[in-house]
């Protein structure tokens, strides 16, 4: 594997030359894709002794998705094709974890927890304020990201590997200044494309579907036309303020809070107070006489303590605030006196009261009032978690769902036809939210007719469910579908359509036919590009795409197909710009193509660490089709 690496490192003047190809390691070393799982939990990926397993890839896809949802509210839409992109990334990502765990037992490669001990130790985030490791805070930040202790550990000992066996040896790629010329003028190349596009959504079909070909579909995807089963269910809503509002405290218990958060309900008399401190006892009697002499207060602390108006304001100060005696004297002054110098361990102090602000005292009844609320909270959940075990014990004891409700005053909702990814037909107003709790859904749909589930704690308190009716999975009506089947049949025959056109195109261009008279001879618009540098697009082509477009010779097709949409291309001329780079553009060029040696070289890397094994992607099992 290094023999490999070290000879692609030898040739790196040559990729340069070449303009680099993006290797993907998944397509390299052979990747066994196998269909059919013996198990629900059975494993979606194998190197060698090496499985993960279904549940861990959902596990990880349910953690993207929440940490998405946390970062972009509930207005987040994922759609089809996103869950699809995080699903192959997921997959990705635990492939190359996989192909490295192995090569890590393979060359001996292990991660003590006495080191992983002293990263998390070490790491800022979860020091406290005296700079020590806080376990607390450790367990809360992973919380937050939706993460576990074990699971950010058996991370970072998957990171520390990948920095071992890859990130490292790879890290010291450098591209030297005399390359500057080559980059400068592979930089500068331009070429102008020629172009067709095969859009497969708007060819025409000029046929109907024929009723053996409907009922051929149905019968075909019989699964895909299946009304999944559904239930209607009652529930009731246990609001935890609700239930803390039932909480009154004492007497007692109020006066207790009352003292010990007196700050809350009494603001003592403040008072708005100048100051100017000096060094020397001299200077602040100096001072003191100019102030006697009417003198400004500001314009003596600038001249004579060298303070600016900032410093000298000491603003709204309680008595006890103030050093010394300077308490007493001030709370005993009156608006514009002056008094001192007064000697502390700061220097000498002058100080003059230009505001005061009288004593203010919430009264009484206020402050009971907002006492009481503040112990119910306090309270809440001790309340809560009480009431629940007293229902919990009475829905085991065979009490009615209604009787329940009833003797906790509280409303009975309903939602209509759900099913187990939380579509419903109808849920009562305001209740909504609640078909997004996996919770909710997975207690609708574990119990029977007339059985009360356990209870369910969210977000604002707890839920009661009651599953009223079970309809049972069932095939829909042929008649039902039909707009459905008659589409999926439409894509189909424009594929199909599509595929032709693209063969014939294809067969053409192949037997010397070039692109201008293909395009007249099927009807095509042929469309001709600007001259285009390395990072520019056309067509909505990719990065990857346009490099392979640049790297092909002049009126070589290349074929592409983007959302439904094929583009068969072929490069038309070659245009030298003269452009002088400058030296901050030159130098980043060099990191750039730097960095992008050192990607490909940790891809080439990892297939050949994966090339040692027998690796297998249950791409299908793991929801991405037949891959």
């Amino acid at each position: 594997m290094i023999t490999k690496l070290s000879k692609f490192k030898d040739s790196w003047i040559i990729k340069i030359l070449l303009t680099l190809t993006a290797l993907s390691f998944v397509s390299l070393f052979g990747i066994t894709s196998y269909i059919g799982s013996a198990g629900k939990n059975s494993p979606v990926i194998e190197v060698d002794d090496v499985k993960i397993n279904k549940a861990e890839i959902n596990a990880e896809y349910a953690h993207e998705l929440q940490m998405a949802q946390n970062l972009f509210g509930d207005n987040l839409e994922i759609n089809e094709n996103m869950k699809a992109a995080i699903l192959q990334n997921i997959m990705q990502k635990e492939l190359v974890n996989a192909i490295l765990k192995a090569s890590a037992q393979d060359l001996g490669v292990s991660i003590s927890d006495d080191y992983i001990r002293k990263i998390i130790f070490s790491q800022a985030e979860f020091l406290d304020a005296n700079g020590q490791f806080s376990h607390e805070k450790f367990i809360r930040l992973l919380a937050l990201s939706g993460w576990d202790e074990n699971k950010y550990i058996q991370t970072l000992k998957q990171d520390i590997i990948k920095q071992h066996l890859v990130q490292g040896p790879v890290s010291t790629f450098n591209v030297p200044a005399f390359m500057s010329p080559y980059l400068e003028k592979i930089a500068n190349q331009q070429k102008v494309f020629k172009y067709i596009t095969i859009d497969t959504d708007k060819l025409p079909v000029d046929r109907k579907i024929s009723q053996e070909e409907l009922e051929q579909y149905y019968q075909d995807f019989s699964v895909q036309f299946t009304e999944p089963e559904k239930r209607n269910a009652s529930f009731i809503v246990l609001n935890i303020d609700n239930m803390s509002a039932q909480f009154t405290p004492s007497k007692e218990e109020i006066q207790a809070y009352y003292d010990e958060h007196i700050d809350q309900f009494v603001t003592p008399e403040k008072r708005n107070i100048l100051q100017m401190v000096f060094d020397k006892e001299d200077d602040a009697f100096a001072a003191m006489q100019k102030l006697n002499a009417g003198q400004d207060f500001y314009a003596v602390a600038n001249e004579m303590a060298k303070q600016d108006k900032e410093m000298t304001e000491l603003g709204w100060v309680a008595k006890d605030q103030l050093i010394a005696d300077m308490g007493e004297r001030m709370f005993d002054a009156k608006k514009n006196e002056i008094a001192g110098p007064v000697k502390s361990e700061m220097g000498w102090h002058i100080m003059k009261l230009i505001g005061i602000q009288p004593k203010s005292e919430m009264p009484r009844a206020s402050a009971d009032k907002k006492i009481i609320a503040d112990l119910r909270k306090e309270h809440a959940y001790d309340i809560a978690y009480e009431k629940m075990a007293q229902i919990e014990d009475e829905i085991g004891a065979g009490k009615a769902f209604a009787d329940i409700a009833k003797d906790n005053k509280a409303q009975i909702f309903t939602v209509i036809g759900v099913d187990d990814q939380g579509q419903a037909k109808s849920i009562s107003k305001g209740q909504e939210k609640l078909l997004k709790s996996t919770d909710f859904v997975d207690a609708v749909f574990s119990y029977n007719v007339d059985e009360i589930s356990q209870v369910i704690e969210e977000e604002d308190g707890f839920v009661i469910v009651n599953v009223d009716e079970i309809i049972d999975a069932h095939p829909m009506d042929i008649n039902d579908v039909k707009p459905e089947i008659e589409k999926m049949w439409a894509d189909n025959e424009r594929s199909a359509i599509a595929q032709e056109i693209l063969n014939d195109v294809s067969h053409d261009l192949e037997n010397g036919d070039s692109i201008n008279e293909v395009a007249a001879r099927f009807k095509l618009q042929l469309n001709t590009t600007k001259p285009l540098k390395r990072n520019e697009t056309f067509a909505n082509l990719n990065a990857l795409q346009m490099r392979e477009m640049f790297q092909e010779p002049l009126n070589s097709a290349k074929v592409f197909t983007n959302d439904n949409v094929t583009i068969v291309a072929v490069a038309d001329k070659i245009v030298d710009a003269n452009k002088k780079l400058s030296k901050d553009e030159i130098n980043a060029l060099l990191m750039k193509t730097a960095a992008e040696i050192s990607q490909e070289s940790a891809d080439l890397l990892v297939d050949a660490y994966g090339s040692n094994y027998d690796v297998k992607v249950d791409y299908k099992e793991a929801g991405l089709g037949d891959i």
